[in-house]
């Protein structure tokens, strides 16, 4: 199991996070889901709703206008059209 996740939320305008964190909570089509280190590797469409991430027990809260979730090799890429501070 790897020490983290590695965590990317692109805008079309701009890299909104770019840091390694200990966990990901996104809200998928079929409904949320969560990522620790080691998760199997899949592609979803997301939903707008919060994305939660926690990094040494913060958890950091904010609002995705739906979009796209790629996770492999202990990373979560995040491409959607806008993001909001909950």
């Amino acid at each position: 199991m790897a020490d983290g996740i590695h965590l990317q939320v692109i805008t079309p305008t701009a890299l909104v996070i770019d840091e390694q964190v200990d966990e990901v909570v996104a809200p998928g089509e079929a409904g949320e889901f969560g990522v620790l280190p080691g998760h199997t590797p899949f592609i979803t469409t997301l939903h707008t709703g919060e994305l939660r991430y926690r990094k040494g027990g913060v958890e950091n809260k904010l609002i995705i206008e739906g979009g796209v979730a790629d996770v492999r090799d202990d990373k979560v890429n995040i491409l959607t059209d806008g993001v909001k501070d909950n």
